[in-house]
């Protein structure tokens, strides 16, 4: 490879990388707790992952086409339903008019054709929920993850 070729390759691998250590900052900052995982992850690389027993367990990662994906678990079904009623509004799902908080147990899915972009909430009989959303963009990601901050702790993620 001639070197100026070389060099155009190092600049793009080097913004590329800064471009996933700023989303992994987003992300961690929106939602507290996360942690970089080591690679190998058994996913794509950037990976985090969670542990807040009674709020969320899960990861959220970083593809190589700069989408990420947020796969939580373990989340009070109200905390969830506010969540998604104020960044999509009631009945996005097919849950019904009361939104995630009040459906019955069951999986809840929709696909977004435009993006690509896949949702897929589980509603369990004990009043907790699941929610992975595949293939969304970074934006998508961080408000979700801010939204839930707020709606699992009554407080915004900023310190202080």
């Amino acid at each position: 490879m001639k070197p100026h070729v070389r060099r155009a390759l190092d600049d793009w691998h080097t913004a590329w990388t800064g471009q996933q250590d700023a989303a992994l900052v987003a992300f961690s900052t929106a939602f507290p707790g996360l942690g970089r995982m080591a690679s190998p992850t058994g996913c794509c690389d950037p990976r985090m992952k969670v542990e807040r027993p009674g709020e969320a367990s899960g990861f959220v990662c970083f593809d190589d086409h700069g989408r990420a994906t947020v796969d939580f678990k373990g989340i009070p079904q109200i905390a969830l339903g506010r969540t998604l009623e104020a960044l999509f509004g009631c009945d996005w799902f097919d849950e019904g008019p009361d939104g995630i908080g009040a459906a019955p147990p069951g999986t809840y899915s929709w696909d977004d054709d435009a993006t690509y972009a896949e949702f897929e909430i589980q509603v369990e009989a004990d009043a907790v929920a699941s929610i992975c959303m595949s293939y969304v963009t970074v934006d998508a990601a961080v408000l979700l993850l801010d939204e839930l901050q707020t709606n699992l702790t009554g407080k915004s993620g900023e310190p202080g």
